[in-house]
């Protein structure tokens, strides 16, 4: 048995079915629901998380991951898939042969793209209303969309822009960036572009009560349970309920340490009283961290809180002097609930001073993942 196969992360896809409801509600019934799946999911786990998107037919799913695009065709997942932008015009020419839509986020781009094929591929224009990472920026966005639309060989399905805020006190900023798209696409449709999909609010713009007159929504963050905050600010938060159910290891050995034994790993030399310690296999290498400064960190064992003595590259090592009836195979619980206690995955993003998607992140890819 290996660690990944000792080592599972379980997924709530009931959750998840309840999140897209619930932010669809809030988004307006009008709108159209692209889903993003970027980066694992969230860390959560593409298979699994773009299959019941697809049963709960979203009308699109978008990454930057083209693997993990024809991952998906594979599963039979044929929902329409946006790439945002990730590649050169070669790779972007061959990702249209292969069914998927590509995102242009410049000129320079565009040009070179068009050059390179003969026969009209659909893509999406990014505009960059004020994050400053990719797409034409809003003062020259209308002059770079009515050159692309000159381009023979690229077929404009879709423009959008990526509006993000961490602080529900940026809400007017945020609804100012909305109003500027808006222009910008009543301005182009005036001028006689007909532009099928457009798109500026996500997870932060649709949990605040933002409102544009976009006819989509790119929703990533609270498709998951993950508020896009800095901290739960925005009431509406409460409303979702997180993906991941739980992450659970299995104990594979008990030490019993008798009164004044050395134990290095916790820094317990010549104990006061005896110690029974437990290791699990997972550590720096699945993901996992050493609490920050004093922070508390501890996992669940037949339900009782117990404290992580140190996280080494393969190992983690816990203090199990308040559980009876320990054995080797019993189940050890990182994030979810055993009996009366549970764990969340806030607390443990708490414990390694990070955000919960971030925590999510580090461990992406490193566990065996089923459903519930």
């Amino acid at each position: 048995m290996n660690n990944q196969s000792q080592n599972l992360m379980t997924l709530d896809l009931e959750a998840l079915a309840s999140n897209l409801d619930y932010t669809k509600h809030r988004a307006g019934p009008e709108k159209r629901m692209i889903a993003s799946i970027k980066a694992n999911a969230y860390g959560h786990d593409v298979s699994l998380i773009a299959g019941a998107l697809h049963e709960k037919r979203v009308d699109m799913l978008a990454t930057g991951n083209i693997d993990d695009a024809r991952i998906l065709r594979a599963c039979g997942v044929d929902t329409p898939l946006l790439l945002f932008a990730y590649a050169t015009a070669e790779n972007t020419v061959n990702a249209a042969k292969e069914g998927f839509i590509s995102t242009v986020p410049n000129l320079t781009s565009a040009i070179s793209l068009d050059a390179m094929t003969s026969v009209p591929i659909p893509v999406y224009l990014k505009i960059d209303c004020g994050l400053g990472r990719l797409g034409a920026p809003l003062s020259i966005a209308k002059d770079f969309v009515t050159k692309v639309y000159q381009l023979k060989n690229l077929k404009v399905e879709g423009i959008y822009t990526h509006v993000p805020f961490s602080d529900v006190a940026s809400s007017p900023w945020a609804q100012g960036k909305l109003d500027q798209f808006d222009k910008l696409v009543e301005e182009l449709e005036s001028n006689g572009y007909s532009i099928p999909v457009t798109q500026a609010m996500g997870s932060c713009c649709v949990l605040a009560g933002l409102r544009d007159k976009s006819n989509a929504v790119c929703v990533g963050h609270a498709l998951y349970g993950l508020s896009p905050f800095s901290s739960e600010q925005a009431p509406t938060f409460h409303d979702l309920r997180p993906v991941v159910h739980s992450i659970s290891s299995t104990l594979i050995h008990i030490g019993h340490h008798k009164k004044g034994s050395d134990i290095a790993t916790g820094g317990l030399y010549g104990t006061e009283s005896a110690h029974n310690v437990g290791v699990i296999p997972l550590g720096l290498a699945m993901g996992m961290r050493a609490p920050i400064g004093n922070k508390e960190m501890v996992v669940l064992v037949k339900g009782k809180r117990c404290q992580i003595m140190a996280v080494s590259l393969e190992h983690i090592t816990i203090n199990l002097d308040n559980v009876e009836n320990v054995a080797i195979g019993d189940r050890v619980t990182i994030i979810g609930r055993d009996g009366d206690e549970s764990i969340s995955l806030q607390e443990l993003a708490y414990a390694w001073q990070v955000t919960p998607l971030q925590a999510l992140m580090s461990m992406s890819g490193r566990f065996s993942v089923r459903s519930i």
